[in-house]
């Protein structure tokens, strides 16, 4: 009798540890931050708006405004069109947190990775509950080079414009801020 009760504790034990072992892990769900910026690059090309860049450099007085092209506004992004944001990469790499916002009425859904090897380091996506779509998204970037290091905030504003952030620092010298807003569409959201 002893030897059975000993039999089914021990098989008991050995499935309940199974189960828990085999428990499938849920889906992950993440916005697909690459198809939004490739999607909104697409409708950057189907709309007949100017493209605005105004540029502040912060050890200046003077703000630089120029028309400039598609091509040019794609160059731009580019470097926040990286692997690590493709769907895949990016449910691997990046943790999601989120929270409603009354005091601005949206929803944020924050996404940052540990590894410090990646370039983009964090993703706050802002959506309006309302219309079920993203406002705004923004994004870090870090890149090192031999002689300096690069940190970029990228604020995109759905079908509106675009503020990019760069800080570049490098050694012995003082940082230098340059800020660049791209415009195409400033009329008011309804």
């Amino acid at each position: 009798m002893i030897r059975f009760l000993l039999a089914a504790v021990s098989v008991t034990a050995v499935l309940t540890f199974n189960s828990c072992n085999n428990q499938k892990k849920e889906p992950k769900d993440y916005i697909d931050v690459s198809s939004y910026l490739k999607g909104q690059l697409k409708y950057i090309d189907s709309v007949p708006f100017a493209f605005l860049k105004v540029v502040v450099k912060e050890d200046s007085i003077f703000t630089d405004s120029q028309f400039i092209s598609k091509e040019q506004v794609r160059a731009i992004i580019q470097p926040f069109l990286v692997k690590e944001l493709e769907k895949k990469n990016f449910e691997k790499n990046f943790k999601e947190t989120s929270f409603a916002d009354a005091t601005i009425e949206t929803v944020t859904i924050t996404y940052e990775t540990e590894d410090d090897q990646l370039p983009v380091s964090r993703v706050d996506i802002y959506v309006n509950p309302e219309k079920e779509m993203i406002s705004q998204l923004y994004l870090i970037r870090h890149e090192t080079k031999a002689d300096s290091v690069i940190t970029q905030q990228l604020l995109w504003k759905h079908n509106k414009s675009f503020v990019l952030i760069t800080a570049r620092a490098k050694k012995n010298e003082p940082e230098n801020i340059v800020t660049e807003k791209v415009i195409w569409d400033d009329r008011a959201d309804n």
